[in-house]
């Protein structure tokens, strides 16, 4: 037993490691199956720079060579985690477009390789890259939308970009989008003159021929911060595109949540296709800074913001159109039904910290103001917290300093804010506003400022808010403390159940996730809805918009001011622990 086990230690000692160069002539020879054993031993050694870098390299090619397709893509991630800085990094890279081509996602693919042509400075490598780039474009492979997306981030390589525009010609032609598809014939001559002969030829076959397919434009923020309400936004469209029975054709474009961006990308979309609508911006920055320019230059083609809540955007021309329901009128309803129908003239504000919080406080402020009311306090919070008694302290301080002038100025005394034992009357006194007014961005916190005001020694005659205190959360957090509370909120009604659960339902079947909170999804697809419901008509879309006025969208009624606005505003109350709609005592005419 002991010269068995000897004579097999002699032969595992004898036998020694393959080095790279052996490896490296049997591929070289073709015989991959017999180099890839080698492989395994050499990568399995002490990673270093040097041969054993390079045999890692070797060993994901040729495992893709004998379609070892998860293995070489482990290594290969592996290796860019390991060499970051690796002169063969461009080989690696190639092999995971290569792998993501032979995974059906060439879009990935191919961006790898234009990032590989931008980069590298080696010329086998930039060929290789450009190659593969080139084999992609000419597979026709990649969408319309990818071509563009490619050529928008840039390809440098004029041969390569020539080919992608004349494959996005080609696209474009076969997507009937002719003026298009010249447009882009057109820019490959540019860029590649050996191009001239068969982009010449594409071209002229189209003379004489129709602007072809219609186009709706799509403007999303698909990177950065903002990129997952950009993609709710583009998934909300898309879950309406099969009922477009192929009448119209979509352009989606990143337009990275910036204003220039988007301006500058609507000009080019405009320029180079038959665009009949434009849906997007989704912030209300870039949707002002696009809807301005439009406007002025094509008011022939509606431009309609989802989620856009900015006051004036739709007033900007006729052909802007706001699916959301604006800051302004919010706070303008309730302040509206406060001092018309509750006869109550001084308010306070509770606000929390944030854009939302901060936006509310000043347009009921200015709703206030217009009207002839007065804010006594305003005192802001930080949302979340379990206690706010030193808020609502400093919010009664400023209370008891009005009522204690009011009291000394009533019996003459000269000295109006004298009152002995301030601090015992802060502590122990109740002090009363006629309407406390908190918008709180979501119900949870809602709930849980309405408990504490009682708690906090305030008698409040009107607690006040706005559509952030929509929600089952109110009801729970609060218990009876939110009981009378009243607030404005876009597009209640309560026959809305129905067409939430069923727009929820078909996201949920394609998406494979719900659709979000902040209504983005669904006001998308309530946007494309209504192009599509005036597609058919004589008039100019953006009078046939403005003719129909009132849609029945995902979460209620959309109702269009002469201006394009949204006025679809509900005041709600919290009767008996339930939602109530209030109906404004008012009619619309004699409202500001």
């Amino acid at each position: 037993m002991r010269f068995t086990l000897f004579i097999l230690f002699l032969l595992s000692f004898g036998f020694a490691a393959p080095s790279y160069n052996d490896v490296l002539k049997k591929i070289q020879a073709g015989d991959f199956a017999g180099a890839n054993s080698g492989l395994e031993t050499l990568i399995k050694n002490r990673w270093k720079a040097g041969e054993p870098e390079k045999s890692v390299v070797l060993y994901v090619e040729n495992c893709i060579r004998l379609g070892k397709l998860d293995e070489a893509n482990r290594y290969a991630v592996q290796f860019l985690d390991f060499f970051p800085k690796s002169q063969y990094r461009a080989r690696i890279e190639t092999s995971l477009a290569i792998l993501n081509v032979l995974a059906k996602d060439s879009y990935s693919g191919a961006e790898t390789l234009r990032r590989i042509l931008a980069y590298t400075k080696n010329p086998v490598a930039k060929a290789r890259a450009r190659d593969l780039l080139l084999q992609i474009f000419s597979a026709e492979i990649l969408s319309a939308n990818e071509l563009q997306n490619l050529l928008e981030k840039g390809i440098d390589e004029k041969q390569t970009k020539g080919r992608a525009q004349l494959s996005l010609g080609q696209k474009m032609q076969k997507e009937n989008r002719n003026k298009a598809a010249v447009y882009w014939y057109g820019e490959a001559k540019k860029s590649d003159p050996a191009l001239a002969a068969k982009a010449d030829t594409l071209k002229n076959a189209l003379e004489g021929k129709s602007a072809g397919n219609p186009v709706i434009l799509i403007l999303a923020p698909l990177s950065g911060s903002y990129s997952d309400l950009g993609n709710y936004m583009v998934q909300g469209i898309l879950l309406y595109t099969d009922s477009l029975k192929n009448k119209v054709q979509l352009q989606i474009i990143d337009d990275h949540a910036d204003p220039a961006t988007a301006l500058k990308k609507v000009k080019q979309a405009l320029a180079q296709d038959s665009i009949i609508a434009v849906i997007g911006p989704l912030l209300s920055a870039s949707a002002a800074t696009v809807a301005a320019w439009m406007s002025e230059k094509t008011p022939q083609i509606p431009l309609i913001t989802p989620t856009a809540t900015d006051d004036g955007i739709a007033e900007m021309g006729k052909n802007i159109f706001q699916l959301n329901v604006s800051s302004a009128r919010l706070a303008s309803s309730i302040a509206d039904y406060a001092m018309n129908c509750l006869k109550i003239n001084e308010f306070a504000i509770m606000s929390p910290y944030g854009d939302y919080g901060s936006q509310m406080a000043d347009e009921f402020q200015r709703a206030v103001e217009r009207r002839g009311g007065v804010i006594l306090a305003m005192q802001n919070y930080a949302e979340g917290l379990a206690d706010y008694q030193n808020e609502f302290r400093l919010l009664r301080d400023r209370k008891l300093t009005l009522d204690t002038r009011r009291m000394n100025m009533s019996r003459g005394n000269s000295n109006v804010s004298a009152l002995s034992r301030r601090e015992s009357w802060l502590q122990d006194s109740t002090l009363t506003f006629s309407a406390i007014f908190i918008p709180s961005s979501n119900p949870a916190d809602a709930g849980s400022m309405a408990a504490q005001v009682a708690f906090n020694k305030l008698r409040v005659g009107n607690l006040l808010g706005s559509s952030g205190w929509y929600g089952r959360d109110l009801l729970q957090n609060a218990k009876n403390h939110a009981e009378g509370s009243i607030f404005s909120t876009a597009f209640f009604s309560n026959e809305i159940d129905n067409g939430l659960k069923e727009f929820s339902e078909k996201f949920r079947n394609k998406w494979q996730r719900e659709p979000d909170g902040n209504k983005v999804a669904g006001l998308s697809y309530d946007a494309i809805r209504i192009v599509d419901a005036v597609l058919s008509g004589s008039n100019s879309l953006p009078a046939a918009i403005l003719q129909k006025k009132e849609y029945s969208g995902v979460y209620g009624k959309i109702i269009f001011t002469s201006d394009g606005a949204n006025e679809s505003v509900g005041l709600i109350s919290v009767e008996q622990g339930k939602f109530t709609e209030k109906s404004n005592c008012l009619s619309p005419d004699s409202r500001d």
